[in-house]
């Protein structure tokens, strides 16, 4: 009869050739213990447990609370006896041939019928002489001491990695790889949650595998879950960080035609129960930053007194005192997670430009230090998000924390003109919005529409009468500088009809399209009349036609 352990190696070879079936995969393990199903190893036992003893974990069909087949499958030794079983799970119950390609797999692995062979014969040969019986015993106690003091020596390295200098290393996982390939002679690779490799040690340059798919890491979690143990895959062995649904990350000890040994197999374990202190430990600390930043600026940009908002930033280790100005920021399509934060954090920390980061509803917005940043903020933010549908506005320095709301609202100012702009992506700033910061101040609506009227009435009524698109017209004549070729092109017609066009103008508002003044008045009037779409659509009832052409120009900034 097989040990333990040897049985517990069997049933994860047979674990492992079946998880490679694409049809099911192996959702847990028990072992047959003193004639029990026990749950397989670093596994705690669950609801459906007993239904799975209560089929004596012969191959059957098992119940299931919800949609789906369930199934145990036996696994024997090579003398034919139970040494436990898989259960396994798929989304429908799988044909006749591919039970057969099952139970093919599932076979005992080459080599272990031989195995149990000898183990069977060295149990049953004859009782050695007490004096031989107490050289074995002697043995044994030797090399369970020898083993417990190398084990000790690995856990006295590893431990160090957590508190030793990092030296020449950039992190403390690069330690970690080192201090882990030295100690087993393998090279080590440490794998952040996508399966980047964050620190390498024992490697060539460049990457010494392909990043693994989702699948095959969807495998590895199977397999983890059901073992708790390392599992081997192509590129050696891994172990993953998994404290709970989420993987943190993963450790590999990376073939190099040595064998591994069982301690290798618990520096590589052990190794990788440290690195999980440490990204959990990382993580907790990012959660809390994010939320207690959220907080404080929420609080800046609404308005809070100076003392306190020193104190609050001071202890996130913000310094709070001399300019600061208020940065929104919003992709399209929005975004209602944290992506576009963690964008602009980084973004700003690659500018080196201190700053606290938060977000209200699709909108990213940040306190940062010192003078205003220019397009290069935009540049590097769209290549992080690899997106560059995005808009940024900056709001004008605050000298105190009393003036951050100020900042803020002209940030969300110049945010909304890029926003309903022509060119609707990029960065713009308050104190370049010009005849903008007029145009759109709070509380001057009522001018604005009767300026509106006065200047472009006969044109929006002509408009909505006819649908004709003459004051879209005008306004691109406007911005153009007068230009034919620009203006044309522009509103993709020929060179004689926008002539036409022009003369209908001059017609119905009888203005001198070429007097200074009169140029003036409508280039602002026609800006105007763009930044309100909805006093724009008003006059245009008459004409969808038209109203959708004007949506979809917007003033150029």
């Amino acid at each position: 009869m097989f040990d333990r352990l040897r049985a517990e190696e069997t049933l994860l070879k047979a674990a492992q050739s079946v998880s490679s079936l694409e049809f099911c995969h192996v959702a847990a393990c028990f072992l047959v213990v003193d004639g029990h199903l026990l749950p397989g190893p670093n596994r705690a036992p669950t609801a459906q447990d007993p239904g799975v003893r209560r089929s004596d974990a012969r191959d059957a069909e098992l119940p299931s609370t919800g949609p789906g087949w369930r199934y145990a499958l036996s696994t024997y030794d090579g003398s034919g006896e139970l040494i436990g079983c898989l259960v396994l799970q798929a989304r429908t119950a799988p044909s006749p041939a591919q039970m057969i390609e099952l139970h093919a797999t599932a076979e005992t692995p080459p080599g272990v019928v031989e195995e149990a062979a000898r183990a069977h014969q060295q149990e049953h040969a004859a009782p050695l002489s007490n004096a031989a019986d107490v050289d074995n015993r002697l043995r044994i106690l030797t090399a369970t001491v020898l083993q417990l003091e190398t084990r000790t020596s690995i856990q006295n390295a590893l431990n160090g990695t957590l508190t030793a200098p990092l030296g020449q290393m950039s992190s403390r996982e690069s330690l970690l790889a080192e201090v882990l390939s030295v100690l087993t002679g393998h090279p080590v690779c440490i794998e952040d949650a996508f399966g980047n490799i964050r620190a390498a040690a024992g490697t060539k340059s460049g990457r010494p595998y392909l990043r693994p798919s989702a699948a095959d890491r969807s495998r590895t979690v199977q397999l983890w879950h059901a073992f708790g143990l390392p599992v081997q895959e192509p590129r050696g062995l891994v172990a993953l960080v998994l404290p709970d649904r989420d993987v943190l990350g993963a450790m590999c000890l990376l073939e190099n035609g040595r064998p591994y040994t069982a301690d290798d197999v618990f520096a590589l374990e052990y190794g990788t129960r440290l690195l999980q202190i440490e990204l959990s430990h990382r993580r907790s600390i990012a959660q809390l930053e994010l939320k207690l930043g959220r907080d404080l600026v929420d609080e800046l940009v609404s308005g809070m007194d100076e003392d306190t908002a020193a104190m609050r930033a001071e202890a996130m280790g913000y310094d709070i005192t001399g300019p600061q100005h208020v940065i929104v920021a919003q992709w399209q399509p929005p975004r209602t997670d944290d992506t576009v934060v963690v964008a602009l954090r980084r973004t700003l920390r690659e500018l080196q430009t201190p700053a606290l980061v938060s977000r209200r509803s699709d909108i990213t917005l940040a306190v940062a230090t010192g003078d205003p940043l220019d397009t290069k903020l935009f540049t590097v933010a769209a290549r992080t998000l690899r997106s560059a549908t995005g808009a940024v506005g900056i709001g004008g320095p605050s000298h105190d924390v009393t003036q951050l709301p100020r900042s803020y609202a002209q940030a969300l100012r110049a945010l909304h003109i890029r926003v309903h702009s022509i060119d609707p992506y990029g960065l713009t700033r308050y104190d370049q919005l010009g005849i903008y910061r007029i145009l759109d101040m709070p509380g001057s609506e009522t001018d604005l529409s009767g300026y509106v009227a006065e200047w472009l009435g006969a044109l929006l009524s002509n408009d909505a009468r006819r649908g004709s698109d003459l004051v879209h017209t005008l306004a691109q004549y406007l911005d153009h500088g007068g230009n034919y070729d620009d203006t044309a092109d522009s509103l993709a017609i020929h060179r004689s009809t926008l002539r036409y066009r022009l003369k209908s103008i001059r017609q119905v508002t009888g203005l001198d399209l070429a007097d200074p003044e009169t140029r003036l008045n409508l280039h602002v009037a026609t800006r105007a009349w763009r930044l309100r779409p909805h006093e724009r659509d008003e006059p245009l009832h008459g004409s969808d036609q038209a109203r959708n052409k004007s949506a979809q120009q917007l003033p150029r900034i």
